[in-house]
C-alpha cells in the first residue's frame, strides 16, 4: 500500500484538502513515492527527478510566485497611487512579506486531497521513474492551471515534529472506516503562512523575497534533504561570491577549454547527460560527499546547486533556483541572469509545468556537438492566424465553400503557419491534406496542382487501399477512355487504375474542340470523386502563388466554381500562400480569386506581420531549450538585427553558431553566447544578401554544385541530377549531399531541395546573368540528348525548359538552332497531349525565336509545323495579335493553298469568337467554294426539300449495316471543308440564319457518302433525324436516324462531337419516350461535352433545367440548379445562355415566392434578339409566367411577340430550326400560347381580333394532337380538356400541368355558376402547386378566392 500520513476523521468520508508544512509534504511525497517503487528501496535521485514528484512540487513552487506575485503587484499599485491605498481597509490587501533570516520553508504550507484507506487500497499502483523525456508533451498529476490557496492559515507545523515524522509513517495504526490518508502526490497548491508575513515594506524592491523563496526551493526540490541549518550556512552565498572561489578551481581551465575548442563526442558527455547514477560513478564522487563539499560550479551559477544538478533534476529547473538566489547581487545591479521581479520566477515555473517536454529536458550536448543548431517545427507569434484558420476551414467544411489566402513577404512564415494548421487538423485524422507549390524555374505544366494529386495518389495506394478501390472504380465508371488523359498529368493515378490504363491514348493530334477544357473538367471529376470516396475533408494548399502559371489559374477557378456546386456537399477547404509584395492588383491571382468571390465563394486574407519581440523571444527560448527569462537579452539583439523575419533568424542563430558566438557549453550544460560580439556583428538588412554571403563559407565543389541545382527551382530529383552528373562528367551528387549537412539543403522522397526558396534564389544570384544562358543551356543540351535516346517525356519537357532559360544568344551555331527549334516541337506536342496550351504556346513560339533568318526556304516543314501549331495555341488561349501574327505570316509564306488550310480554319473561328461573324461566313464561304463544296448562295423552303429528297432516295438503298461499315474520310482537305460547314451552321445560328443552317447537315452526310465517314458525321445524322421527326412528321425514320447516329458515335474515334451527337439525338427521344426519363439524357450529353471540351456542354445544361422545370419537377432543386448555370454563364462569359435562363429563373423563384432573383436587366429583349432563337425562348417563359399568374395584358403581348417570330415564310423555316434547337419551346410553347389564344380571345371585346387570337389557339391545339398522335400520349395527351387534362397529368406525373387543370376546371366551373363543384377543383389546384413547391401561386390562387365576389 502507499505510504501516507493518516488522521483520524470521523466525520470525513470522502477526498477533501489536508494542510501540512512544506518539510513535512517533501518527506511524506519521497516516502509515499519510495513505498510504490520495487522493493521500497528507490534512491532519492530516482525519486526527486520523477514526474510525479517534479509536477507536484512544480505546482508548490507556482502557488508561492503566484501569491507573492501578487503582493508585488498590489505593492506597485500602492507606490503610484498611496492616497487610494490609504483609504482602504488593509484587510483587504494582500499582506507584504518580509524577507527573514530563517529559511521560508518553516513558513509554507501545502494543502493535499486527502481519501479513506480502503480507497487508497484500490490504487495500490506501479510508478514510473523515468526522468521527463522530449516525447512527455504533457504531465500526469498536476494541472497546469491553479490559483493559490487564502493567506491567514494559522496551522503550522513544528520543526521537532519533521524529526520524528519517518517514523510516524512506517508505523501507521491499522485501516479502520474511521481513518483517511493523505495523497502526497494530489497537491492542491501551497501558501505563507502568517509567521512569514509582515506588515513592513519589502526591502531590496523584492530581491531578498525572491532570495528567499529560491533556498525554499532549493530544499523542495532536492525532496527535503537538506535542513534549515545546512541552508544557513551553504547557501548564503552568490554567484559573484562563487566565482572568486571558482576562478583559483583547477576544474575552470579545463571546463573554459572545452567551451572554447567545442564539446567533443564521447563517453566523457556522459557526465551531463540524464542518468544522475552516471553522473556521480564518473564523477569518482559520491552524492553524499557532495552534499558535505560543495563543488564549484561555473562562473554565473551559485554553487550551491550543484547538488541539485547531481542529483538529475533538469538544468532549467537548477538555473531557475540558482537565479533566483543570485536575485540580491547580480540582479541589484541590473547584469546577468539573476531574477529581478518575482513575476519573471512565476511565468517561467508555469512554462515548466506547460511545457515539460521544452523546459525540463535536459540538454543533449552530444547531439549538439554532433548535429548543430537544428531548428523544430513550432510556430511562434501567429495564434491568432492560426485561430482565423482554423474557423475558416470549420466553416468551409460546414456550410459553404471558402478560399483563404495566407500573405507576407518571403521567409515571414507563411509556409510554417500553413504546415502547423495542416498538423492540428490531420492529427487524428480529421482531414485529408494535400499540398503542392510553384516554382519560379519550373517548366511543367500544372505542377503544383499536379504534384499534390500525384501525392495524393501514391498515399492512398499505399495506406488506403480500400479507398483507393473505390476510387479506381468511380474514375473508370465517370471518366471512361478519357482517364488516359488524366493521367499525363498524374502519373501515380495510373497505380489507382491498375492494367486497365492507358496513358499513351492522347496525341499531339487530338481533335478535342477545347483540351485544356477537358482536362480541368477532368480534374474536377478527380476532386469530386475522391471527395465522395473519403468521409473527411479535404484541403488543398498551394504555396508560393506568386508564381502560379495561367492553367493551373484556369484549372483552380473551374475547381473552386464545381465546388459552389457539384462537390460544394463534400466539404473541401482551399489554402493558397504567396508574396503579396511581388505581386500587383492585375495578378492573375488577385483577379482569380476576385472573380470567384463576385459568384459566392468566400475569400479571406491573412496578412503575416513581422514576429514581435515576445514572440522571437519564444522561438529563440524554445529552440534553446532556455526559459525566456534567460534568452530575452539574445532575442532583443536579434530583433534589432532582423526586424523579426523568422527565416533571417534562423539564418542569423545558423551563423552565429558557425562563427562560435552561439554554441553548447559543457560548463553551463546548455547554450551560451556572446552577447557583445553578436551585437557588434554587421549584418546586411537583406536575408538574401545575408544568405549570398554565408555561401563564400563553403567550399567551391558545394558552392558549384548548389549553383547547378538552384537553376532547376527550389528541387529537384535526385536521379535528375545523377543524370546529368554522368553527363557533364562532374561531381553533384556528393557536393550536395555535403550542402545537407551544413542545413542548406533538404533531402526527401528522393530529391534534394532548398530549405527555404530565399536560399534557393541567393545560389542562382551567385552567376552574373551573362553566366546563366550558359549555364541553362548547357544543361538543356545535356539533358535533351538522353531524353531523345531514351525517349523520357518529363525529361525532355525539363530539358528544352533549361534550353529556353537560356535563350537564342546562347545557341552558338544555326545546327544547334534546328536542333533546339526540334526539341522544342516535339515538347511543344507533348505540352498539348497533356491539355496545356499556354506552355504548349510558349514552347512553339520558342521554337520558332531559334529559326534563323531564311528558315521559310531552308526548314520550311519544320517552320510550316511550329507556325501552324502555336496558331492552335494562340486560338485556344483567345491571344487574338498573337495568333493574327502567325496567320499572316503562314498565308504569306505557304507555298499551296492545302498549306494555307489550318490557318483558315483559325481564322475563322478567331472571327466568329471575336462578334466579327459576317466575316468569318463570307470567309467560310470563299474557302468551301476553293474546296468545291460551296453551298447554295439563295436557301428557299424548295432548296430545303430538294436536299432532303436527294438524301432520303440515296440513304434508302443502304441499312444501317452498311452505313456503320462505310470507310473514314481521309483526304485533308476534304475534313477540313467539314469542319469549316460545322463552323459555319455555329455563325449562322448565332445571327439566325435558319435557313442555309437546315442544309448544312445535308451537305455533310453527303460528303460522308461520297468521302468516307467524319468525326462530324454522327451530329450531321442526328440533325437529319430530328428533321424528319420534328418537321417532316416522320417519327419512325427520324428515331432510326437517332440510334444510328448514336452507334456511328460510338464507334468512331474521336469522342469530340459525342456530346453534340447526344444533345440533338435527345430532341426527338424526348417527343416519343416519356418527358422525366427523357430529360436526363440532356445530362449524359453535358458530361460528353464537358469531357471532350465542347462549347455545348452550357446549351445541354440549359435545356435539361428548362425542361425540369416545365415538366414538373420539384421547384427547389431546379431553382439550385439554375443558379449554378448562371455562375457557369457569368464565369465563361456565355450571355447567350444567361440571357434566356435569367427570366426562366426569375419565374421560377417568383413560384416558390423567394424574392433574391436579379433584377431584369436593361434591354434584355433587345440582347437576346442578337442570338437568334433565344428570343423565341425568352417570350415563352414570359407569356407562361403571365399566364400562370393570370396577368392578362402581360401574357397578350408576350404572345404577340412569339407568335410574330414565324409569321413569314422566311420565319417558317426558322421555326423549323428552332423546333430542333429548342425543344421546350416548341410542345410546351405551343401549348402555353395556345391557352394565352384563347383567354385573350375571351377577354377581349373586339370580334376581329377575337376570331384571330382564336385561330391561333386552335393552331396550337391542333399541333398538340398531332404530337399526341404521332409522338408520344405519355407527354401530350395531358394537354387536352378539363378531365383528359387532370387525369393524365396524374398518370404521366406532370405535377404542375395536374395543378393548372385543376385551377382552369375551377374557373370554368365558378364562372358557369357551379360554385360548389368548383370549390373541389381549386382546393386541388392548391395541393398540387404546393406539393410543385409553388407556394406564391397557391398564395395567390387563395387571396383571389378570398376576394372573389362569386364566394362572399
Amino acid at each position: 500500500m502507499e505510504v501516507g500520513h493518516c488522521r483520524s476523521n470521523h466525520s470525513v468520508a470522502s477526498a477533501s484538502p489536508e494542510l501540512m508544512s512544506m518539510k513535512e509534504w517533501t518527506v511524506g511525497a519521497v516516502a509515499s513515492l519510495r513505498s510504490r517503487s520495487e522493493g521500497g528501496k528507490q534512491k532519492l535521485d530516482k525519486i526527486v527527478c520523477s514526474r510525479e514528484f517534479l509536477s507536484c512540487a512544480l505546482k508548490i513552487a507556482h502557488s508561492l510566485a503566484n501569491q507573492l506575485s501578487t503582493v508585488e503587484e498590489e505593492r506597485a499599485y500602492k507606490e503610484k497611487r498611496p492616497s487610494e491605498h490609504d483609504s482602504k481597509n488593509k484587510n483587504d490587501v494582500p499582506p507584504v512579506v518580509e524577507a527573514l533570516d530563517k529559511s521560508w520553508s518553516e513558513y509554507i504550507s501545502v494543502y493535499c486531497m486527502t481519501k479513506p484507506i480502503e480507497e487508497e487500497k484500490k490504487d495500490d499502483i506501479g510508478m514510473n521513474n523515468n526522468n521527463i523525456s522530449e516525447g512527455d508533451e504533457g504531465h500526469t498529476s498536476v494541472d497546469a492551471d491553479f490559483e493559490p490557496f487564502p493567506y491567514n492559515i494559522n496551522h503550522t507545523v513544528e520543526p521537532g515534529e519533521l524529526n520524528n515524522l519517518a517514523q510516524q509513517l512506517s508505523t501507521l495504526l491499522e485501516n479502520d472506516d474511521n481513518r483517511i490518508s493523505i495523497d502526497y502526490l494530489n497537491v492542491r497548491g501551497a501558501v505563507l503562512n502568517e509567521g512569514a508575513v509582515e506588515g513592513r515594506p519589502l526591502s531590496d524592491n523584492g530581491r531578498l523575497e525572491i532570495r528567499s523563496l529560491g533556498i525554499a526551493f532549493y530544499e523542495l526540490f532536492s525532496g527535503g534533504h537538506l535542513t534549515a541549518g545546512e541552508e544557513k550556512e551553504t547557501l548564503g552565498h552568490t554567484a559573484a561570491e562563487s566565482r572568486e572561489r571558482f576562478d583559483e578551481s583547477p576544474m575552470n581551465s579545463a571546463m573554459e577549454s572545452l567551451d572554447t575548442n567545442g564539446v567533443g563526442g564521447g563517453d566523457e558527455l556522459e557526465l551531463f547527460g540524464h542518468n544522475p547514477s552516471k553522473r556521480r560513478s564518473q564523477s569518482n564522487t559520491s552524492l553524499d560527499s557532495l552534499l558535505r563539499v560543495r563543488t564549484p560550479s561555473m562562473a554565473s551559477t551559485s554553487v550551491d546547486v550543484e547538488p541539485l544538478r547531481l542529483l538529475g533534476l533538469p538544468t532549467a529547473l537548477c538555473d531557475l533556483i540558482s537565479n533566483m538566489i543570485d536575485s540580491v547581487g547580480y540582479a541589484q545591479r541590473g547584469i546577468g541572469e539573476a531574477y529581478g521581479y518575482i513575476s519573471e520566477v512565476r511565468d517561467d515555473l508555469k512554462l515548466m509545468i506547460d511545457s515539460p517536454h521544452v523546459y525540463l529536458h535536459d540538454f543533449d550536448l552530444a547531439k549538439a556537438s554532433s548535429d548543430g543548431l537544428q531548428f523544430g517545427r513550432s510556430l511562434y507569434g501567429r495564434e491568432a492566424e492560426l485561430q482565423t484558420l482554423k474557423e475558416c476551414y470549420q466553416r468551409s467544411i460546414q456550410s459553404e465553400c471558402e478560399v483563404v489566402m495566407i500573405c507576407g513577404t518571403s521567409g515571414i512564415g507563411k509556409s510554417m503557419l500553413s504546415q502547423k494548421f495542416a498538423r492540428s487538423v490531420t492529427e487524428d485524422g480529421e482531414s485529408i491534406f494535400l499540398s503542392g507549390r510553384f516554382d519560379k524555374l519550373e517548366s511543367q505544366p500544372l505542377h503544383a496542382i499536379s504534384s499534390a494529386f500525384d501525392e495524393y495518389c501514391a498515399w492512398v495506394t499505399l495506406e488506403e487501399q480500400s479507398t483507393a478501390e473505390k476510387v479506381s472504380t468511380a474514375l473508370k465508371e465517370n471518366m471512361g477512355e478519357e482517364i488516359a488523359y488524366l493521367v499525363t498529368a498524374i502519373p501515380n493515378l495510373a497505380n489507382i487504375l491498375g492494367d486497365d490504363c492507358d496513358s499513351n491514348q492522347g496525341s499531339e493530334n487530338d481533335t478535342a474542340g477545347d483540351a485544356q477544357k477537358r482536362l480541368r473538367y477532368l480534374f474536377c471529376q478527380f476532386v469530386d470523386i475522391i471527395s465522395r470516396c473519403h468521409e473527411e475533408p479535404l484541403i488543398l494548399f498551394l504555396d508560393d502563388c506568386q508564381w502560379i502559371d495561367n492553367a493551373s489559374i484556369a484549372l483552380l477557378n473551374q475547381i473552386l466554381m464545381m465546388a459552389e456546386s457539384a462537390i460544394k456537399d463534400h466539404r473541401i477547404f482551399f489554402l493558397v500562400a504567396c508574396r503579396d509584395d511581388e505581386m500587383s492588383e492585375s495578378h492573375p491571382l488577385n483577379l482569380m480569386l476576385a472573380s470567384v468571390s463576385s459568384f459566392g465563394t468566400r475569400t479571406t486574407k491573412l496578412h503575416l506581420t513581422p514576429l514581435s519581440k515576445g514572440a522571437l523571444n519564444e522561438m529563440v527560448s524554445t529552440e534553446l531549450c532556455l526559459l525566456p527569462h534567460i534568452t530575452r537579452p539574445l532575442a532583443n539583439i536579434l530583433h534589432h538585427k532582423t526586424k523579426g523575419s523568422p527565416l533571417f533568424v534562423k539564418q542569423v542563430m545558423m551563423e552565429l553558431y558557425k562563427q562560435r558566438l552561439l554554441y553548447p557549453s559543457l560548463s553551463r550544460r546548455r547554450w551560451v553566447w556572446e552577447a557583445d560580439k553578436i551585437l557588434d556583428m554587421k549584418i546586411p538588412e537583406n536575408v538574401a544578401i545575408f544568405i549570398t554571403n554565408s555561401f563564400d563559407r563553403l567550399p567551391f565543389e558545394v558552392v558549384s554544385a548548389l549553383v547547378i541545382l538552384s537553376c532547376f527551382g527550389a528541387s529537384a530529383d535526385i536521379s535528375l541530377m545523377e543524370v546529368l552528373e554522368r553527363e557533364l562528367e562532374q561531381a553533384i551528387i556528393a557536393p550536395l549531399d555535403e550542402a545537407v549537412a551544413h542545413s542548406v539543403l533538404g533531402k526527401r522522397n528522393g530529391e534534394f531541395y532548398f530549405m527555404h526558396d530565399k536560399l534557393q534564389e541567393a545560389t542562382y544570384s551567385k552567376m552574373k546573368p551573362e553566366e546563366r544562358c550558359l549555364h541553362h543551356n548547357r544543361y538543356g543540351l545535356a539533358l535533351g540528348f538522353v531524353a531523345a535516346r531514351e525517349r523520357d517525356d518529363r525529361l525532355l519537357l525539363t530539358a528544352v525548359s533549361q534550353i529556353n532559360h537560356g535563350g537564342p544568344q546562347a545557341v552558338i551555331d544555326e545546327e544547334q538552332a534546328v536542333v533546339v527549334a526540334n526539341l522544342n516541337l516535339g515538347a511543344g506536342k507533348k505540352a498539348m497531349n497533356m491539355s496545356d496550351f499556354y506552355s504548349a504556346h510558349s514552347l512553339f513560339n520558342h521554337g520558332i525565336s531559334y529559326l534563323r533568318r531564311g528558315h521559310w526556304n531552308k526548314h520550311y516543314d519544320l517552320s510550316l509545323e511550329l507556325f501552324n501549331l502555336a496558331a492552335k495555341c494562340a486560338l485556344m488561349n483567345a491571344e487574338h495579335d498573337s495568333l493574327k501574327m502567325l496567320t499572316g505570316q503562314i498565308m504569306h509564306n505557304a507555298r499551296c493553298f492545302e498549306d494555307k488550310l489550318q490557318a483558315i480554319s483559325v481564322t475563322v473561328t478567331l472571327q466568329c469568337w471575336s462578334g466579327n461573324v459576317t466575316a468569318s461566313v463570307e470567309l467560310t464561304n470563299s474557302t468551301l467554294s476553293s474546296l468545291s463544296e460551296e453551298l447554295p448562295s439563295v436557301v428557299t423552303s424548295a432548296t430545303i426539300k430538294q436536299y432532303v429528297d436527294n438524301k432520303k432516295a440515296q440513304l434508302a438503298t443502304l441499312s444501317d449495316d452498311n452505313l456503320l461499315n462505310y470507310p473514314a474520310m481521309v483526304n485533308p482537305s476534304k475534313i477540313l471543308a467539314v469542319e469549316l460547314l460545322i463552323k459555319l451552321q455555329i455563325c449562322l445560328a448565332i445571327i439566325g440564319e435558319g435557313a442555309t443552317m437546315t442544309i448544312i447537315p445535308l451537305k455533310v452526310i453527303q460528303m460522308s457518302l461520297t468521302y468516307g465517314m467524319s468525326s462530324y458525321s454522327p451530329s450531321a445524322f442526328a440533325q437529319y433525324g430530328n428533321y424528319l421527326a420534328l418537321i417532316g412528321d416522320d417519327f419512325e425514320e427520324g428515331c432510326r436516324y437517332v440510334k444510328f447516329a448514336l452507334s456511328l458515335m460510338k464507334k468512331g474515334p474521336s469522342r469530340y462531337h459525342d456530346g453534340i451527337t447526344m444533345f440533338y439525338s435527345n430532341h426527338t427521344k424526348l417527343h416519343v419516350e416519356p418527358m422525366q426519363s427523357s430529360i436526363e439524357c440532356y445530362l449524359d450529353a453535358r458530361k460528353a461535352c464537358l469531357k471532350s471540351g465542347s462549347p455545348f456542354a452550357l446549351s445541354c445544361s440549359y435545356t435539361y433545367n428548362n425542361l425540369c422545370l416545365w415538366s414538373g419537377k420539384e421547384l427547389n432543386a431546379v431553382v439550385v440548379s439554375m443558379r449554378d448555370i448562371i455562375r457557369e454563364s457569368k464565369y465563361l462569359k456565355n450571355f447567350a445562355i444567361l440571357t434566356i435562363v435569367l427570366p426562366m429563373f426569375r419565374f421560377a423563384m417568383r413560384l416558390m415566392g423567394q424574392s433574391d432573383a436579379p433584377a431584369p436587366q436593361q434591354d434584355e429583349d433587345g440582347n437576346a434578339g442578337k442570338y437568334g432563337f433565344h428570343l423565341h425562348d425568352m417570350f415563352f417563359t414570359k407569356l407562361s409566367e403571365a399566364y400562370i399568374f393570370r396577368e392578362l395584358n402581360k401574357a397578350r403581348d408576350a404572345a404577340e411577340k412569339y407568335f410574330s417570330i414565324y409569321c413569314t415564310q422566311t420565319n417558317t423555316m426558322k421555326w423549323c430550326v428552332l423546333r430542333r434547337l429548342s425543344p421546350p419551346a416548341t410542345f410546351f410553347g405551343r401549348f402555353y400560347a395556345g391557352l394565352v389564344s384563347f383567354w385573350v380571345a375571351r377577354e377581349i371585346n373586339d370580334k376581329k381580333k377575337s376570331k384571330k387570337w382564336i385561330q391561333r389557339g386552335v393552331e396550337c391545339k391542333d399541333e398538340i394532337e398531332k404530337l399526341s398522335v404521332l409522338a408520344s400520349k405519355w407527354n401530350f395527351q395531358n394537354k387536352r380538356l378539363y378531365g383528359d387534362a387532370i387525369s393524365s397529368s396524374k398518370t404521366h406525373k406532370f405535377v404542375n400541368e395536374e395543378a393548372l387543370a385543376n385551377e382552369l376546371a375551377g374557373y370554368f366551373y365558378l364562372e358557369t355558376g357551379r360554385r360548389n363543384r368548383s370549390v373541389h377543383y381549386f382546393s386541388q389546384a392548391f395541393e398540387k402547386y404546393n406539393e410543385w413547391g409553388a407556394v406564391a401561386k397557391a398564395n395567390t390562387l387563395t387571396a383571389y378566392l378570398n376576394e372573389s365576389d362569386r364566394y362572399r
